[in-house]
Formats: structure tokens, sequence, C-alpha cells
């Protein structure tokens, strides 16, 4: 199977977007029923960490199907309302309906006691996904490290967050995936990290057409 770039990811996601119409909440949905299938039979408890953007609406949504299938759900979001994308607000006001224990992540306090909550579990890494191009710092930072140092098992929606998509570069910080759940095809920052920050490596179908 192919290996691409994140800009082809993205240039493909938009294609399938903008020409051929397919909506992009529908592309967001089939990624988190692929994860969630992947994923379902290794706990009845999970933490998802997730961001205002699309790769953490992928995290909301698959919180989403846990909930229905009776996992024990814990859901922290880095960030707050107003910066969600519109898909990463349909799908929290999903989880807001189904009272979800939702909790944000927006202070050195909330922090502290997001490590407490995190130790010994399984966590869903949905912070960043391909798109990403900048150095990760701050809250976010210390986000990433916490995750790292007190997780059982790490989970990443695509990519994990802080990695590079197009040359595995660690963009200040990047989370040590135990398994990586990519989506279309695999990427070439994925093939190119070191193996301790990708783990297991699984490529999963969304419903996206290859069209030259």
């Amino acid at each position: 199977m192919e290996i691409i770039s994140g800009k082809t990811m993205r240039m493909r996601d938009r294609f399938a977007i903008d020409e051929l119409k397919i909506p992009s909440i529908t592309l967001m949905e089939n990624a988190a029923m692929a994860f969630f299938n992947e994923i379902k039979d290794l706990s009845d408890e999970f933490v998802i960490v997730a961001s205002c953007g699309n790769n953490g609406g992928d995290g909301l949504a698959i919180a989403r199907h846990l909930i229905i299938n009776e996992k024990k759900v814990q859901v922290f979001i880095a960030g707050n309302e107003s910066k969600m994308s519109k898909d990463c607000k349909i799908n929290y006001e999903i989880l807001k309906n189904l009272k979800a224990d939702i909790i944000f992540l927006e202070s050195i306090v909330d922090l502290q006691n997001f490590k407490d909550t995190i130790e010994n579990k399984i966590v869903i890494d949905a912070l960043f996904g391909t798109g990403l191009s900048r150095n990760i710092e701050g809250n976010f930072l210390r986000l990433i490290n916490i995750i790292n140092d007190f997780s059982r098992f790490i989970i990443s929606v695509d990519i994990p967050s802080g990695l590079d998509a197009d040359t595995g570069k660690i963009l200040g910080a990047a989370i040590k995936a135990d398994l990586t759940i990519t989506f279309h095809r695999n990427k070439i920052g994925i093939e190119k990290a070191d193996s301790q920050f990708v783990g297991k490596v699984l490529v999963k179908y969304i419903g996206i057409p290859v069209i030259e």
C-alpha cells in the first residue's frame, strides 16, 4: 500500500469534501467507527484527550461510540468550546446530550488533576493530526509529557500528536504511542519516526476515494 505525506492526505481529504461532496462529518464518523472497532475489546475503561480541532473531533466521536457500548469513558478537552472546529463542536454537543464526563484542561491545576486521573489507564491521544507544523509548547507540551509518563497504554488517532506527518520529526514534544491507528493511508512521518513514538501501526479505510 502506498505511503503518503500529510500534504497529500489533506489534498485528498479536501477533494473528497469539496469536489465529491462527501460531508466532512461523514468522514469523521467513518474514522471514529473504524477506530472504535479496533479498540473496543481492549478494555472497559478509556480516557480520551482531545483538542478543539478535527483530530479532537475524531476523539469525541470515538468517545461517543465507546459510551454507547457501555464503556466507562472520561473525556478531557485541551482548550475551550469557543475554539472548536465545526465538526468537533457537533460531536461535543452530542456528548453533552449523552451526559458524558467532560473536563476542559485550561490551567496548571487542571493538568495536575488530569495526571491523577490517567495513571495506569488506557489513553486515546486525539490532540494533533497530520496538519501540525509548529512546535508544541506551553500547556500542550506539559500535557504530552504527562500522557507519556503516566499512561498505561497510549493509542493515537491518525498520528501521534507532535510528529511531523511528512518527516517524522518531533515538533517540540511527541506522544509515545503504543498503537497508532491511521486513516486512509500510512503517512511518511509515521514510517520515518522512531518506533518508540508510533508503536504498532494500523491503517484503516474511511471512505476517501483516490482519483488521480
